[in-house]
This record gives structure tokens, C-alpha cells and sequence, in this order.
């Protein structure tokens, strides 16, 4: 019998956009400032030097670019995926945040931005 490999679709509800932005992410006491690996209007994903418990709760600060200045986007999430990743000569941890609390207008600024970066790309 024979049989085919199903083509690999898209799971996610909202497009993924690569782009570096800062993010400055609260996890309890602890506070650390790195770039995003990519953001859609969920969640967003970077690189950790150290893992995450899954479901953990965080608060975000993430730095947008506009065409006037830099519009920080305050919100609360969790965390959703954990994978030890090799990056160059290390290992990181690629981490996935799921976007629990944003409100409306920190949704139309990144909507904006995630427009722009399409239209970029195309």
C-alpha cells in the first residue's frame, strides 16, 4: 500500500511576521530586554538563555516602530512553547508567548505595523 505525505498546513490563526523588535518581558521579579523572533496579533516569539515553565504568566513591554516615533505596547500573556534550539555555538531557548490581555488600541498600532511589513515583503 502506498502512501502520501499530507502537506504541511497552517495551524495558526494569524499570520506570523519575522521581525526584530525589542521586548521587555516581566516574569515575576525578573525582568529581561531581547528581540522578537517573529510577532503575529497572538503572541510573539524570541530567544532565552534560560527555559520557561509552560504556562508561566508574563507581562510585555514590545517596542513598535510607527512612521512618528516608537509606540510601546504594554499587555499580559503566557507562555506556550519551550524549545532548546542551537543558535551559532550556544543553546537558547526558542520560547513562544501567548497574548492574553491587549487592549484595543495596542491591537490597531501592531495591526498597522504587521500591514506595513507585509507590504514590505510583497
Amino acid at each position: 500500500m502506498t502512501t502520501t505525505k499530507k502537506p504541511n498546513l497552517e495551524r495558526r490563526a494569524r499570520t506570523r511576521h519575522r521581525t526584530a523588535l525589542d521586548v521587555s518581558l516581566q516574569l515575576g521579579t525578573q525582568s529581561t530586554t531581547v528581540s522578537t523572533r517573529d510577532v503575529c496579533l497572538s503572541g510573539l516569539s524570541c530567544y532565552l538563555p534560560e527555559p520557561l515553565e509552560l504556562f508561566t504568566k508574563y507581562r510585555f513591554r514590545l517596542f513598535v516602530p510607527t512612521r512618528e516615533a516608537k509606540e510601546e505596547i504594554d499587555g499580559e500573556g503566557i507562555v506556550v512553547r519551550v524549545e532548546e534550539v542551537e543558535v551559532g555555538d550556544c543553546n537558547l531557548f526558542q520560547t513562544a508567548f501567548f497574548f492574553q490581555h491587549l487592549d484595543a488600541g495596542h491591537v490597531r498600532i501592531l495591526e498597522q505595523f504587521m500591514e506595513n511589513e507585509a507590504r514590505e515583503t510583497d
